[in-house]
């Protein structure tokens, strides 16, 4: 229990040690961010040079996401196991040389395997960075210093894209991969100087069937959501990986539920706070897929912009939701995360019912308000959110939450993906087509298409034949375009519905645990105490503090 206390002591020693730790995992996660934002927009000239087809070169996005998948469920067995300073630098050595390979790649499969290797060290990074970060930080401080953490964790995604469109146009998309190295090379060796262990514990030896399950529910799950955009949901593929995947989480909840050390701690969702906290950000994490995904579609495919281009219209929300971050940390510290939940999602929900209503011809100003403010929302809800849930967690669970939390946002995510791509494209097929069957002899369209193929003949000399058949190309582009705009706003519309459910649910996002955990140190002060909560303190310890009534009545 010492060095628990040891860790909790709010000296100003321990704290400029503790912010000096901060500062490698902030680095560390800003890396591993960075690198996820950037691969994308090369995808196109890495296919080409490495001379693979587009289902091929997929890969070296989809190697990646799987890796990460399985390897963050078990992230808070091995944060115990290993200890969080020491499998955080390591995670941080691996993907650092995973860069520098990814790099040098010089074939399609060299790539593939270079980037599993990236995943196995950003797997870990980001549930290991918050684990650290509730162990050593106290309660009534983590929503301003995860806060910090946001700013790289929305930094990374509003520079990668510009990065990496920068780096396609005018280098090599090589350098893509070589930007992580020179910040790993100086994280590892100040992390090794700065950081310092943390109290960690496994007893027994690795649960193999649970672990089994994991991997092989996860894997498949996700791998499935990954193909539906491509094959289909009722294709065999998905069917089976999708079926394999839920048989295995079944078995891997019996499992864990029926051992003495389980890989993942499945009763820490008996937490209230905690369970809520990942129904609500997994609600959001859904929503917030049109806005990232789907948005640059809209502006390149329809609106002609380039991947600099789209990169550079898309960093000022970003830079301004990174620039919340801290902010709405700082009020989760003093007010709790409902209050700005409840205005945050009320000003994301505005934001995408804006979205809902765009055209061919939207202007680029209003585009980019919308998207400003629906991006400063989500700054101001899922910090909070995520950093009330973990307050209510025993110490002990921390790295068990962290791991449970990383996990739903990356299932939620592909979930996500699956989903709302599946749906819009349905619906920009059934608009195409009604569209499609519109063109009648008699209607405003035909008119349209014989007035445009007379044009043409008059300027380009074309024969009444060719230019009847380039007017229809011309048609046929242009109804592909308003039925893509009119299926992505019904799919903006379900993400607005989203937004709303996940308002209502935090109407309910409260408990006198987490006010506790939070005020802690400010209610001892005013109850007359002497002595600060440590920062390892269990769930147990902290009810038991005396509480001045003004605020257990609250």
């Amino acid at each position: 229990m010492q060095a628990h206390n040891s860790a909790g002591n709010s000296s100003p020693a321990i704290s400029r040690q503790a912010y000096l730790q901060l500062v490698i995992i902030i680095l560390g996660v800003f890396m591993a961010i960075l690198d996820t934002s950037v691969v994308t927009v090369a995808i196109p000239v890495m296919e080409h040079d490495l001379a693979a087809t587009t289902n091929q070169i997929q890969w070296v996005l989809t190697g990646y996401m799987l890796a990460i998948g399985i390897l963050v469920p078990i992230s808070g067995w091995m944060t115990e196991k290993v200890g969080p300073k020491r499998l955080f630098l390591i995670s941080l050595a691996i993907f650092t040389v995973g860069s520098a390979l990814s790099g040098a790649a010089w074939s399609l499969g060299s790539l593939i395997v270079f980037r599993i290797l990236q995943a196995i060290g950003g797997g870990f990074m980001m549930p290991v960075s918050m684990a650290m970060i509730f162990r050593l930080f106290p309660p009534e401080k983590r929503g301003f210093v995860m806060g910090l953490l946001g700013i790289a964790m929305m930094a990374a995604p509003a520079f990668g894209p510009a990065l990496s469109g920068y780096f396609v146009e005018y280098a090599s998309w090589r350098l893509i991969f070589y930007v992580n190295v020179p910040i790993g090379l100086l994280a590892v060796p100040l992390g090794m100087m700065w950081m310092k262990e943390l109290p960690h514990h496994v007893s027994g030896k690795l649960d193999v069937w649970g672990f089994s399950f994991s991997t092989v529910g996860f894997f498949s799950l996700l791998y499935g959501f990954n193909e539906v955009p491509s094959s289909g949901w009722h294709s065999a593929e998905v069917v089976g990986l999708l079926t394999l995947g839920s048989v295995s989480l079944l078995l891997l909840v019996i499992t864990e539920l029926n051992v003495e050390n389980p890989v993942i701690q499945l009763r820490v969702l008996k937490n209230y706070m905690f369970s809520m906290s990942l129904v609500i950000t997994s609600i959001i994490n859904v929503a917030l897929f049109a806005g990232l995904f789907l948005l640059p579609l809209y502006l390149q495919d329809i609106r002609g912009y380039t991947a600099l281009r789209t990169g550079l219209f898309m960093t000022p929300a970003a830079l301004l939701s990174a620039l919340m971050m801290p902010i709405s940390g700082r009020l989760m510290d003093r007010i709790g995360a409902r209050p700005l939940g409840i205005v945050g999602l009320l000003i994301v929900a505005y934001g995408t019912f804006g979205f809902a209503h765009l055209t061919l011809y939207s202007r680029s100003a209003d585009i980019q308000w919308l998207y400003i403010l629906r991006s400063v929302g989500m700054g101001m809800t899922m910090m909070p959110i995520m950093t009330a849930g973990m307050n209510t967690v025993s110490q002990v669970w921390v790295s068990q939450g962290t791991a449970m939390t990383n996990t739903v946002r990356q299932v939620a995510s592909s979930l996500g993906t699956a989903l709302l791509t599946s749906y819009m494209t349905t619906q920009s097929n059934l608009y195409q087509a009604t569209l499609n069957w519109q063109v009648t002899p008699l209607s405003a369209t035909a008119d349209w298409l014989q007035k445009t193929a007379l044009s043409l003949q008059g300027q380009y000399g074309m024969s009444a034949a060719a230019a009847k058949q380039e007017a229809t190309t011309l048609l046929m582009g242009l109804l592909g375009k308003e039925g893509f705009v009119a299926g992505l706003n019904d799919t903006f519309y379900v993400s607005f519905i989203l937004a709303a459910i996940a308002w209502v649910l935090v109407l309910f996002y409260a408990s006198a645990k987490e006010r506790a955990a939070r005020r802690g140190n400010q209610a001892l002060r005013e109850a007359g105490g002497n002595r600060k909560i440590p920062v390892a303190a269990s769930e147990r310890e902290v009810q038991s503090l005396p509480i001045p009534p003004r605020l257990r009545t609250e």
